[in-house]
């Protein structure tokens, strides 16, 4: 034997298919056997590998979800490792004794399909795309399976020629000509507040990069038109919209969920979403008070801990991005419910950032200032109180931002969208728990 190297630690996207043809087969009492014959075609091998694996249940079928569950989760880790031993010692033993195919150097061990009785078939995949194209294929397969055991039986190519055309050198060579991927590909990424504004722009901004993006915001319509955009110009589910309200516990649960459900898992959270009420303290009803906390604090927190969750599980690390103010440092006149909210979401960050490192996750935040072009955040009231506050006319507030900070620029949610690529990314895979500023340079809310 060679004792060729196996790749470790590459990121991957999964699919779930859950039709009822598919977990027909995955479920049938003879998919054990079926599924381990070999590839129908050529194309099946080189797409889905020689074999799916197949995670067999002990005992009688469970019916009850949670049964389920339970039973594939005990019996999934022990299957893994024996089929990635499997798939070793496969190209191991071709390699040694086929003196035409070049011996491969590293092999990936892990499978393109997994059959789950009671469930469906993931698949797996360097995107989306990748994840679909693995799913038709081996649908083609299970009917091919199907249809030639209903006649008389299914047989395929034994190991030594399996080994043979899948590592074949011209379709090895072929891999080499694919571009080289972007700094997020094969990653996930959570955006709320993500159907205007600087989470928009955030949202796109990762996609370019690669990632595959959940568009979660309370203005679902907002959210899908987004999602769809992304997908139009990145292709194939590279985007998913879902409706989060971050202030309902439950909502945001079945936000993060869906994620997982569509993805696999999650590997970036940008924390975006809020709102910006003014008013001074002596005239501020409680419900404002309460509304802002809610949406600008709690509603971190739910988002956080869930997305959190789901990070730890996967063990792979990842980035945690907090979209700020330029308040937490230097608070305005008649801005309380917002200075206060948005003050207990940058503490919250520190802490968190402060628990999560011990799993490789970092944790960032962004601080911009008067990010106009085309945000929620600055409705016609919001202006008009933030004009009142400052004792300048209405239509004079962006240039009076503008004029105030150092640069004298103004702040689009492009350059925010810039610095929340940089902290979600390997190139700031040594910074936690740190501050960036997008405000041109206000000098009262310098990081201190």
């Amino acid at each position: 034997m060679m004792g060729i190297a196996t790749i470790a630690g590459t990121r991957t996207i999964l699919h779930l298919d859950d039709a009822d043809d598919v977990r027909a087969f995955a479920s049938h009492p003879d998919a054990a056997r079926l599924s381990q014959i070999g590839p129908a075609t050529p194309d099946h091998l080189i797409t889905t590998k020689r074999s799916p694996l197949y995670v067999p249940v002990r005992g009688a079928p469970a019916t009850n979800p949670d049964e389920i569950a339970t039973a594939l989760s005990d019996a999934l880790p022990s299957a893994w490792e024996a089929w990635a031993r499997g798939y070793v010692d496969y190209v191991d033993t071709g390699a040694a004794s086929d003196p035409v195919t070049p011996h491969p150097a590293s092999v990936d061990p892990r499978p393109r399909v997994i059959l789950l009785p009671g469930v469906g078939m993931v698949t797996l995949g360097r995107d989306a795309r990748a994840t679909r194209i693995v799913a038709d294929v081996y649908r083609h397969a299970m009917r091919v399976v199907r249809d030639a055991e209903a006649v008389e039986a299914f047989t395929s190519l034994d190991a030594h020629d399996c080994y043979g055309v899948e590592f074949w050198p011209l379709e090895l060579y072929k891999l080499t000509l694919a571009p080289p991927e972007a700094s997020l590909a094969r990653r996930v990424a959570f955006v709320t507040g993500a159907a205007s504004g600087i989470g928009r722009a955030i949202a796109e901004r990762l996609a370019a990069e690669g990632a595959h993006v959940v568009v979660a915001d309370v203005d679902f319509d907002g959210a899908r038109a987004v999602a769809d955009a992304i997908t139009g110009r990145f292709g194939l589910a590279r985007a998913l919209a879902v409706a989060c309200d971050v202030t309902q516990e439950t909502g945001v649960a079945g936000a993060v969920a869906a994620a997982v459900e569509a993805y696999g898992g999650i590997d970036i959270l940008v924390s975006n979403a809020g709102i910006a009420p003014s008013g001074s303290v002596s005239s501020m009803p409680l419900a404002m008070w309460h509304r802002s906390f809610d949406i600008n604090a709690t509603g971190h927190f739910l988002v956080t801990r869930e997305c959190l969750r789901v990070m730890e599980a996967q063990g792979t690390g990842g980035s945690i991005v907090y979209i700020t103010t330029k308040n937490t440092m230097a608070p305005g006149k008649d801005f309380a419910a917002y200075s206060a909210a948005k003050a207990a979401q940058a503490q919250l960050a520190r802490v968190v950032a402060m628990e999560a490192g011990t799993h490789g996750i970092r944790v960032n935040m962004i601080n911009p200032d008067a990010v106009f072009r085309n945000s929620t955040l600055w409705a016609p009231d919001v202006r008009r109180a933030r004009a009142l506050a400052h004792g300048i006319d209405e239509m004079n507030l962006e240039d009076f931002y503008r004029k105030r900070n150092l640069l004298r620029v103004t702040i689009d949610p492009d350059d925010v969208a810039e610095a929340a690529w940089w902290l979600a990314s390997d190139r700031s895979l040594k910074s936690t728990g740190t501050v960036i500023t997008v405000d041109g340079g206000v000098p009262a809310a310098f990081p201190r």
